[in-house]
């Protein structure tokens, strides 16, 4: 499966790793390089999983692999709950991920060990940098192989990885083209924000500037631009009620086609028009696309 990058967040739980490569390889895959990432490696419970996993490599049972011991300017991290240290960790993360993307490789992640918010940050890694042929793994075993921490499943045991759901940007996208050069996880995130709201904008122009008669337009203003009701948007512009709502719902309908969703109603347009709107009189900083 090419230039294959397994890596796993590991806590305590050597077993974890061993099994996913287990699993890994039921399905055809092959990492040619293995992260294991984790906090400091004297603490005991860290120390005692490394340990295994030498002694697995020793014994032929799993290839060897890279530590990755999450470390920031005061030092090698103790732990992940003070905020500068999943800050640390969050950047970390990314950084590897980012690098393996950069290289061509495809990614697979383990969340399964380690603190929770390894496991979140993992995610948002997965969400900003993943493409369609990169996973983010979870490991479900057998009761009695988890309560064993034995490295392998014996007969009658099993292991399963589960796939977690990730909806990627896209490296062929010209999304990760834009942050190619952006290594820090941080502004990394507020430039994905940024172009979601510029994709926000040129999507809500379009539709106003083709989508819609400029009667419906007329109507549309009132309603996300200026934030009237029905009823005062009628009076406003000297139709009927009837006439208004008519107009609304041949809004709705184009939305609904424009975006491509099932159906579009009143708290939905503006859902998706008001930035465009905001942008327009001043309450939105920046340039539109």
């Amino acid at each position: 499966m090419g230039n294959v990058l397994l890596l796993a967040t590991l806590g305590s739980k050597a077993q974890l790793i061993t099994l996913a490569l287990d699993c890994l390889r039921e399905q055809g895959v092959e990492p040619r390089e293995i992260v294991v990432v984790h906090t400091r490696r004297e603490r005991p419970e860290t120390a005692r999983a490394l340990k295994r996993l030498d002694e697995e490599i020793e014994r032929g049972g799993m290839p060897p692999y890279r530590s990755l011991e999450l470390s920031g300017p005061q030092g090698v991290l103790r732990d992940v709950t003070a905020p500068e240290e999943v800050e640390i960790a969050f950047r970390r993360l990314y950084e590897e991920v980012r690098e393996a993307k950069l290289a061509e490789k495809t990614v697979h992640m383990l969340i399964a060990g380690g603190r929770r918010t390894l496991t979140v940050f993992g995610m948002a890694v997965a969400q900003m940098l993943f493409d369609d042929d990169d996973r983010l793994w979870h490991l479900a075993s057998h009761p009695d192989l988890e309560a064993s921490g034995a490295l392998h499943a014996r007969p009658g045991e099993w292991a399963r990885l589960i796939p977690i759901p990730v909806i990627p940007w896209g490296r062929l996208s010209p999304v990760f083209d834009a942050l190619r050069d952006v290594s820090d996880p941080f502004q990394a995130a507020q430039r994905l924000a940024d172009l979601r709201l510029h994709e926000q904008w040129d999507a809500a122009r379009i539709f106003l500037l083709t989508k819609i008669t400029p009667a419906e337009q007329q109507v549309v203003d009132l309603l996300v631009g200026e934030g009237l009701r029905q009823a005062e948007i009628a009076e406003r512009l000297h139709l009927s009620p009837r006439t208004v709502e008519q107009h609304l719902r041949a809004v709705y309908r184009k939305a609904a086609e424009h975006w491509q969703v099932s159906e579009v109603n009143q708290t939905r347009l503006v859902r998706l028009l008001l930035p465009f709107y905001q942008w327009k009189s001043g309450g939105i900083t920046g340039n539109p696309p």
